[in-house]
């Protein structure tokens, strides 16, 4: 095993898939965003990081005080709808619907915007716990075959 790939594997696991799909897409707090309805976009304000390397830089370079980033109306759809109480699984099937494509086409194009948002720290994912759902999904099961045995 070469020595990049051990940096590589050092990280967080990765999610499985079907994490990836129950987990709930979180916005940022720390960026000021407003929507355009004439124009459909969504506007992203990120503040500057207060680091000691910016603050030097600052002194030499000009860095702004905020980046700015603005979404179309695909993005803006998944910017919204990143409010914490809709899953991965559901903006797939929103956006699928909405946007005329296949399943196999949305959750592709999603999962990637959704990587790039998490990677640009403008959102979080909140996966659920794996104990919690397996403890809720025995409880119903266990609730399903009782109604069968009595009928």
């Amino acid at each position: 095993m070469s020595i990049f790939s051990r940096l590589v594997r050092r990280g967080e696991p990765a999610l499985t898939r079907e994490q990836s799909l129950t987990a709930v897409p979180v916005r940022n707090q720390a960026v000021r965003w407003e929507y355009d309805e004439e124009d459909d976009e969504t506007l992203i304000v990120i503040p500057r990081s207060d680091t000691r390397w910016v603050r030097l830089l600052s002194k030499i370079f000009y860095v702004p005080e905020s980046r700015r980033v603005t979404l179309d109306e695909l993005g803006s759809h998944v910017w919204r709808r990143c409010d914490g109480e809709t899953t991965v699984r559901d903006l797939i099937k929103e956006f699928s619907d909405r946007f005329k494509l296949s399943r196999k086409e949305a959750e592709l194009s999603l999962i990637t915007f959704l990587k790039q948002m998490a990677r640009r720290r403008l959102i979080g994912l909140a996966v659920p716990d794996p104990d919690k759902q397996k403890q809720s999904s025995g409880k119903s099961s266990k609730k399903n075959k009782k109604k069968k045995n009595k009928k």
